[in-house]
């Protein structure tokens, strides 16, 4: 092969899909090292947090629902979810609208992590989100469009 056949050869800085996934690798990167200090994985972060605002309108949270609201497949939310449950962050108890689900509920043990953790996720935010001053606000609202389905 002689040429890159991309039409950003020459600028890589010019593809937007690049540029993305440069900056979601280095947001992730310290979120990842941050939560590994607490001992939570990013996936198993944003389980809790799914589940803690969900709990917090005393919607039963089953696995289906906390896939769909943190935008996991079913199947990797359920690993996630049996993990937490082995470090006794989560349990799981019949659901009382469906008998062929689990509802699942933080313990106290996970509600204390999870905030720990969100104020992780905040201040990275905060601080990484930060630099892009009177412009974060529509950062935001771009991502939201760019997520619509």
């Amino acid at each position: 092969m002689s040429r890159f056949p991309s039409k950003y050869a020459d600028n890589s800085e010019q593809s937007i899909g690049f540029s993305f996934i440069r900056v979601y690798n280095i947001w992730h990167r310290t979120i990842k090292t941050d939560l590994a200090e607490i001992g939570l994985t990013h996936p198993q972060f944003v389980v809790l947090a799914s589940l803690g605002h969900l709990s917090q309108n005393d919607q039963e949270a089953t696995q289906v629902v906390i896939a769909e609201t943190s935008d996991i497949d079913v199947m990797t939310a359920s690993t996630i979810i049996k993990n937490l449950e082995k470090k006794e962050l989560v349990k799981r108890t019949p659901s009382i609208n469906d008998s062929r689900a689990k509802k699942v509920e933080l313990t106290q043990d996970g509600l204390a992590i999870m905030k720990q953790a969100l104020k992780i996720v905040e201040e990275i935010d905060l601080q990484f989100f930060g630099k892009l001053a009177e412009d974060r606000e529509s950062f935001n609202h771009m991502l939201h469009r760019l997520a619509e389905e």
